[in-house]
């Protein structure tokens, strides 16, 4: 997650600085394969990467699993 929240920022920002529509296309075009690579890196189909953030946004209980497995405490 901290990976394809890194590349969203950096993507963001690219598009951000890009004013020409065909290199925002292209900008898009290469934010998708990276975030996709990077989600199935992970041994996850992005609709089950997708499912996991669903069920944490609309379950607290999940969210604190998540983040607890992001962020592991410092015992």
């Amino acid at each position: 997650m901290e990976h394809v929240a890194s590349l969203q920022r950096n993507y963001r920002q690219r598009l951000a600085e890009t004013e020409a529509p065909a290199e925002k296309e292209r900008i898009v075009a290469e934010a998708n394969n990276e975030l996709t690579k990077a989600v199935t890196e992970q041994g996850l189909s992005v609709e089950e990467y997708t499912s996991i953030l669903d069920a944490a946004r609309d379950n607290p209980e999940i969210r604190d699993k998540l983040i607890q497995h992001i962020r592991p405490s410092d015992q």
